[in-house]
């Protein structure tokens, strides 16, 4: 009798146990299978962490954010993260499917997660948001699991402005043969409207040439795209065409003789044009010795070395050719640095630095492109990179130069400065990838060294580390930090070279 009882029991408790573990399971949360997902950009595919909960796909913001050439901030730690882009503020409030875009609050669906100190967001829910506050085209394929980012999805993608012995050549650069209309209005306007057209609205806009131009306006409307140049010489007779190979419509301004001349040696960086040789400037050398480290250390001596490890991954793929403004220690002086890139014809300008700084709490690397600067630091590396040009520049011999040069230069400075700012974006996020566990990334920025004025082509100054720190000196003095450095250097201009081609 007592047995059956307690065999009765045993059998009881069983069931209640297996009722119990039943109940577990199904309560417990969806555990969460970590995976990666590819973006697709220019030059190729990235892949990026990811994990799967609920069926939804998240993916890390912080590492699209990279290679968008953005980041990530705390707004408050643990709480809120934010996302500055394109004059848009975009803020995620962690655990919350809640998300605040500029003044609208917007629903995900599925709460904002976080894990490593990484920002994860529900793919399907937020890329439609995220394409529309980027100028390039964000889509996300569930089935492939795979987000892309196309920047060539416009259809008017470019224009070029030359002066020609007979007049102005205007052309408007778009992918397939497009109707067009043309109109002068009142101010010295001329306007090109093309019916469905989508309008790259920072390419053109960075073309700005203020030799030929007083004003430029894109404006991007839902059934057409509008292009507006308000010229400087009157505008008479012109002609147009479409043209192919590339396809092109062609402006010609007849009889404009008041019209600036332009060097007819500028190699531009366009839908049809190679991309094959990279001029290498090491900076300083000879009596200039740069920034000079706590430890002694020269600033001529580590860029050499960095620019000689550049030279020697260019050469040994084959994929650019390489051309180095000095190849030992002596002083190159700024005429020379500029008529070696200009004559050899190359295609980009890296200029290698290593930074320095009065605070000796300064550290990280940077990539600059020449605009004028918008920050005191920024200004205070260009100051200190400038010093040895501006003592060449103050000989009086100098100073018959007519207004033409000054123009030119600051032609110059925006003829490429879309192109120069997306190069140091690409170099930049190859010095995260590598170098941001050993030192602090500083950004990208813009400022005016005039060793980037003058050449004709796409140019960034790179600022490996600061020599006036610690750390950071010890890290440039090391064989294996220049490596890595001169690698990020390198992978930056193959995407770069990837896209324009």
């Amino acid at each position: 009798m007592k047995e059956r009882i307690a065999k009765k029991c045993n059998s009881i408790l069983m069931n209640k146990f297996a009722t119990l573990l039943l109940l577990v399971v199904f309560l417990a949360p969806v555990a969460a299978t970590a995976s990666d997902i590819s973006v697709q950009v220019s030059g190729g595919l990235e892949k990026i962490e990811a994990f799967e909960e609920f069926d939804i796909d998240y993916f890390s913001m912080s590492q699209l954010s990279e290679i968008l050439g953005e980041r990530i901030t705390w707004d408050i730690v643990g709480i809120s993260a934010v996302f500055e882009s394109e004059g848009h503020r975009t803020v995620f409030y962690i655990n919350s499917p809640f998300i605040k875009i500029d003044d609208t609050v917007k629903n995900l669906t599925y709460p904002v997660k976080t894990k490593r100190g990484a920002l994860f967001v529900p793919a399907k829910m937020f890329i439609p948001l995220l394409d529309l506050i980027r100028p390039e085209q964000i889509t996300w394929d569930e089935g492939s699991e795979k987000i892309r980012i196309d920047s060539e999805w416009y259809n008017i993608t470019d224009i070029s402005l030359a002066s020609k012995a007979n007049g102005l050549l205007i052309e408007i650069f778009v992918t397939e043969p497009k109707e067009y209309e043309i109109y002068i209005s009142e101010g010295n306007w001329l306007n090109l409207t093309v019916p469905d057209g989508t309008v790259n609205s920072r390419r053109i806009l960075g073309r700005r040439n203020n030799a030929i131009l007083r004003d430029i306006n894109v404006f991007q409307f839902d059934e057409a795209a509008q292009i507006s140049l308000r010229l400087r010489q009157p505008i008479g007779k012109f002609t147009h065409r479409f043209q192919a190979n590339p396809p092109r419509i062609q402006i010609s301004m007849i009889d404009s003789s008041a019209a600036p001349v332009v060097q007819n040696k500028v190699d531009k960086v366009g839908p049809d044009d190679l991309i094959d040789k990279i001029i290498i400037d090491a900076g300083h050398g000879g009596s200039d010795y740069g920034a000079i480290g706590l430890k002694k250390t020269r600033e001529k001596e580590i860029v050499l070395d960095i620019a000689k490890r550049l030279a020697k991954l260019i050469r040994k793929e084959k994929i650019f050719e390489v051309v180095m403004t000095r190849e030992k220690d002596k002083y190159v002086p700024l005429e020379e640095r500029t008529r070696i890139a200009n004559s050899n014809k190359g295609d980009i300008y890296v200029s290698i630095h290593a930074n320095a700084s009065t605070k000796r709490s300064a550290r990280g690397f940077q990539v600059f492109f020449l605009a004028p600067a918008k920050n005191d630091a920024a200004r205070a590396a260009a100051q200190l990179e400038n010093a040895p040009f501006l003592a060449e520049m103050a000989n009086p011999s100098r100073q018959d130069e007519d207004d033409l040069s000054f123009i030119l230069s600051d032609m110059i400075q925006t003829e490429f400065q879309v192109e120069s700012a997306d190069l140091a974006a690409m170099v930049d996020r190859e010095f995260r990838k590598r170098l941001s566990k050993k030192t602090k990334e500083r950004g990208i920025d813009q400022a005016g060294f005039i060793v980037l004025n003058g050449v004709y082509m796409p140019s960034i100054l790179v600022e490996a580390a600061f020599l006036t720190n610690k750390q950071d000196e010890k890290l440039l003095k090391s064989k294996s930090y220049r490596q890595e450095v001169a690698e990020a250097i390198y992978a930056g201009l193959k995407r770069f070279k990837a896209k324009y081609e």
